[in-house]
């Protein structure tokens, strides 16, 4: 046998780690303490990510607008790397070609935009003004064989290109380029558009070009038929390349002059080169832990932000019967809708902002809350009211961005086709003059509101209503944008479905499916859509206020439940589960109401995860 090696392992009765092991122990708890400590530091460190940290937001975003064509070319300057505020100047102003009858270049409007991020926002006031020259008394008695008098100074190109200076990304020349393409390229008629046109009043006095655009040959554009308009894809062409002075100096100023006084209006050179934007502040309250925000006066936003206030007092919840609710929700909307016919521009009349202030407090919602009893007050009771008399068409677009910005725009042009005025390069001018009070009984004024009595240079009092909703405090919540038409329709309608999504926690299409009401304060007749049960109009009865029940107008010729739905959403919010619990965004638009919605929520496992690919879409039920 050879040779083997002896192993120095002896064998021993003695167990070798039966001895002192303190080296060991003490080796194991600093192991075990370090690694307490580095886990509670990367949680402290979540948590803090969590709660102070950006949001992880990836997302193509959202847009809504009154036409496809144009929800689709928001969606585009978006996938160009534009910011939010660029998709809601194209989409504007391509709102403004497909369907003339309610905004347009023409006209002006508001934009609020929130920075989502900062919880910062801006509202940018582009309304018109009262020409110089203007006259209370030759308004009232010859407007409607003048209409070239209902002329204010437009201001939506020069409102959106201040919108441009501060948040736009794409140039401004590309963005009024793809607006002119729309133009240039052509569209097909829209039902409502189509329906406008229809509804036309023969006797108004319309210009010839308004009537060779609208009235080929003496008959009216129908549904479906394809139009181009290449008159205003150059002025759009011009206006991106020289910029917004080509509007306000200029041919084209002289020939926006020389069209009003045709038809006995009085602009001036003068009301264009001292026309400017406002850049302000929004109006805001907290309600149901929710931050809502709204323009400032000559806006009606502090109306709104008031009628939430006195609403949040009652505690509106499931438990407490329906014909409550509807009873307060009643008498809150005449109390506002008063006291939005006390406001006015403040630029004229530095009171409103004082009135203002205190309108908003909490201690006067409480003071007003208390005035509402089990009976129905007069409209007058209280509170002294001024006729109104705005205008009912408007025109819609709502943004949600992956820059983290939302943006809501309502324009106008006051009554369908604003003054029925075109220039011979397409612009179809406004008659935001109907906004202002007027003395004596004059489109069923029988009062002068004085605050909104008409002045050279002022702006009228609004109804256009953009609105921000978003979590009071933290990134975590509810995000709502929504805008309306209808003129004072609009106060009521916001504040109904703003209670049905923050206080009932109903989602947005049954939001804005359900009937709404409509306090008349000069008749004192309660309008009820056709949805409410004629229970519903006894018990109103019995509470001494009268209802009318009415059907609202479809819209795009489709009927469903007497209405037209204008459905979208956008399928880029939604995220891994477990780390993002969103609700699809729903864009819906129904009647008066555009609105879209946002639910955003982190869990607690963490941030890292990728975003599934985005899309938006857009569908007419």
């Amino acid at each position: 046998m050879g040779s083997q090696d002896i192993s120095p392992l002896r064998e021993t009765s003695k167990d070798p780690f039966s001895g002192d092991c303190s080296c060991r122990q003490d080796g194991l708890t600093v192991i075990i303490t370090a690694c307490l400590t580095f886990a509670t530091g990367v949680t402290v460190a979540l948590i803090m990510q969590i709660y102070f940290g950006d949001p992880q937001i990836f997302h193509q975003g959202a847009v809504v607008t009154d036409a496809a064509r144009c929800t689709a070319l928001g969606i585009e300057v978006l996938n160009k790397q534009g910011s939010s505020v660029d998709a809601a100047i194209t989409s504007a102003l391509c709102s403004g070609i497909i369907n003339p009858h309610t905004a347009g270049i023409g006209g002006g409007g508001v934009m609020l935009v929130h920075d989502i991020r900062k919880n910062e926002s801006r509202v940018i006031d582009f309304r018109e003004t009262a020409p110089f020259s203007i006259q209370e008394e030759s308004l009232r008695k010859a407007w409607e064989t003048k209409p070239g008098l209902l002329v204010g100074v437009p201001g939506m190109i020069k409102g959106l290109h201040e919108a441009h200076q501060s948040y736009g990304r794409l140039p401004w020349r590309q963005l009024l380029g793809l607006a002119a393409d729309v133009a240039q390229d052509g569209f097909n008629v829209t039902h409502d558009l189509a329906t406008a046109i229809k509804e036309m009043k023969e006797e108004q006095n319309y210009s010839d070009k308004f009537r060779e655009t609208f009235l080929p040959d003496g008959q009216p554009l129908l549904p479906g038929m394809f139009v181009r308009r290449p008159d205003l894809a150059a002025l759009l062409d011009l206006l991106g390349s020289a910029g917004v002075s080509a509007f306000y100096s200029g041919n084209v100023t002289q020939e926006i002059i020389s069209e009003v006084l045709n038809f006995g209006g009085t602009l001036s050179e003068e009301d264009f080169s001292n026309y400017t934007v406002l850049v302000e502040n929004p109006v805001h309250t907290v309600y149901q832990g929710h931050l809502v925000l709204s323009p400032s006066p000559p806006h009606v936003g502090p109306a709104l932000i008031t009628a939430l206030n006195i609403l949040e007092g009652f505690n509106i919840t499931s438990q407490v019967a329906r014909e409550n609710i509807l009873h307060w929700i009643t008498e809150t909307l005449k109390v506002v809708l008063a006291l939005a016919s006390s406001l006015g521009d403040p630029f004229y009349d530095v009171s409103i902002s004082h009135s203002v202030e205190d309108m908003m407090s909490k201690s006067k919602a409480n003071f007003l809350r208390q005035q509402i009893d089990s009976q129905s007050f007069p409209s007058d009771h209280g509170i002294p009211h001024f006729s109104m008399e705005s205008g009912p068409s408007a025109s819609q677009v709502l943004v949600m961005g992956p820059d983290d910005y939302i943006v809501a725009v309502v324009s106008s042009l006051n009554r369908p086709f604003g003054s029925g005025i075109m220039t011979s390069s397409g612009i179809l001018l406004n008659s935001q003059m109907l906004d202002f009070s007027w003395m004596n009984e004059t489109e069923g004024h029988s009062s002068s509101g004085l605050r909104n009595f008409i002045q050279p240079g002022k702006r009228p009092l609004s109804f256009l209503l953009p609105t921000v909703v978003r979590p009071s405090e933290g990134m975590c919540g509810t995000y709502l944008c929504l805008g309306a038409n209808g003129g004072d329709k609009a106060l009521s309608s916001i504040t109904q479905v703003l209670v049905n999504v923050l206080t009932y926690n109903k989602n947005l299409s049954e939001s804005l499916s359900l009937g709404r009401l409509h306090p008349q304060l000069q008749s004192n007749i309660l309008e009820v859509d056709s949805e409410f049960p004629e229970e519903d109009i006894k018990y109103f009865t019995s509470r001494g206020q009268p209802g009318d029940r009415r059907r609202r107008k479809e819209r795009g010729g489709v009927v469903a439940r007497s209405r037209c739905f204008l459905l979208g959403a956008g399928s880029g919010l939604q995220y891994d589960k477990t780390v993002y619990q969103n609700k699809v965004t729903q864009l819906y638009r129904q009647a008066q109401v555009v609105a879209v919605l946002w639910k955003l929520s982190r869990s607690r496992s963490g941030l890292n995860s990728k975003a599934s690919e985005s899309s938006s879409w857009f569908i007419v039920i």
